[in-house]
């Protein structure tokens, strides 16, 4: 048996081989590729409800110390004498 033999009864049997072996390696490249994407989506995804959430949690910090601001204007537009008679009331015990 020559070497011409050898090989055209082994490169039919290798190529029957190697097809198969091929596709299925690409088959799980495909899968591997598709789990990749679908979790860039979730990270995607995860990422502009995190955004969203900081948006909302900064409007809502934005209206309470509004309101906060608000409720201290009011309290030094009622207290602005007391809040002066504290200060001479120190001044005096510093005296002493």
């Amino acid at each position: 048996m020559g070497i011409l033999e050898f090989l055209v009864a082994t490169i039919p049997v290798v190529m029957v081989f190697s097809i198969p072996l091929y596709a299925i390696g690409r088959t799980f490249n495909q899968k591997d590729k598709k789990l990749e994407l679908r979790e860039l989506e979730e990270k995607k995804e995860l990422e502009r409800l995190k955004q969203e959430n900081f948006v909302l949690e900064n409007k809502q910090m934005q209206i309470e110390l509004d309101k906060l601001k608000k409720e201290r204007e009011e309290r030094t537009l009622n207290e602005p004498k007391k809040e002066r008679w504290l200060i001479e009331e120190t001044k005096e015990e510093e005296r002493f």
